[in-house]
């Protein structure tokens, strides 16, 4: 979501196919199995382009106020600080994009983050893409001082605050910024109906999913960049949760896709490998097609 992996540009019409569609995955089981910065070395080995992790702080024991269901919602207590294992994987690979898929800002205070990410992309460079969301656990982003009904402007006021840092620190830093820009490429992960809007106002990628996005979300943004004055050419969309199957996936490359990512849940070495193994299959497959 390139340093030879740099972030795909969505719909662009005038680079040949293969050019522009990569293949990402997002790793959410923390364990034992195969410490995080493995898997992104074996991903790059395998020739996958992106590795993302998730964020969760906690998850309360008592949660009557959130709705959604989620099936296993207490294994996302365990997934480890991004920031702290996206360092160790820049340290142990070369090219692969990394980032967050997605960090929860309702859940962070902006300038402690604002570093932190600032320190990973002076590692990092170019590869690093900033996945951002609000969260769904209403008791978890309370906890941190964010009301529910505000989280979506909490994220935005807290990505300007970090995007205002980052371009101060620019001005007075003795070397240069990765590609020159104040801060990495910012992606906004949710399914819901207002995203789009949301994208074309402050985002430079959309991570969504077909399953949970109530409608066409290409053409949703398409109209949305168009109301916002943003070209929809300068922005990636990544679809989350995406099919193995070949057909299936060149199909949501036909529909505007521009990323395929792929999760890793498996609890086990060597389940985590094959499907490694599998995702990198399909990318040459796709590669080799278009």
């Amino acid at each position: 979501m390139d340093t030879a992996s740099s972030s795909v540009t969505a719909l662009d019409a005038a680079a040949p196919r293969a050019a522009r569609a990569t293949v990402a995955v997002c790793l959410t089981h923390h364990g034992d199995a195969l410490p995080p910065q493995q898997v992104a070395c074996e991903a790059e080995r395998r020739g996958i382009d992106a590795f993302y992790l998730p964020e969760n702080s906690h998850v309360p024991v008592a949660r009557p106020g959130t709705r959604r269901a989620f099936e296993g919602i207490e294994r996302l207590a365990c997934f480890y600080d991004p920031f702290v294992t996206l360092a160790a994987c820049a340290a142990t690979t070369t090219h692969i994009r990394l980032g967050t898929g997605v960090c929860l800002l309702t859940q962070r205070e902006p300038r402690a983050t604002a570093r932190v990410i600032a320190s990973l992309r002076a590692m990092a460079g170019d590869r690093l893409v900033l996945g951002v969301a609000g969260g769904f656990i209403r008791e978890a982003m309370e906890n941190h001082g964010s009301p529910f009904p505000a989280r979506w402007r909490v994220v935005r006021e807290r990505v300007a605050a970090m995007r205002e840092l980052w371009a101060a620190e620019a001005t007075t830093a003795p070397s240069p910024r990765p590609s020159g820009r104040p801060g990495p490429p910012i992606w906004i992960g949710s399914n819901s109906r207002q995203v789009p809007a949301r994208v074309a106002a402050y985002a430079d990628g959309w991570m969504t999913r077909e399953a949970l996005y109530p409608g066409d979300a290409i053409a949703d943004l398409r109209t949305a960049c168009a109301e916002h004055g943003r070209d929809v050419d300068d922005i990636t969309v990544a679809l989350m949760a995406a099919p193995l199957d070949a057909a299936a996936a060149s199909r949501a490359l036909d529909a505007g896709y521009r990323e395929l990512v792929y999760v890793v849940a498996e609890t086990d070495a060597d389940a985590m490998l094959r499907r490694l193994d599998a995702v990198a299959a399909l990318a040459r497959g796709l590669r080799e097609a278009r």
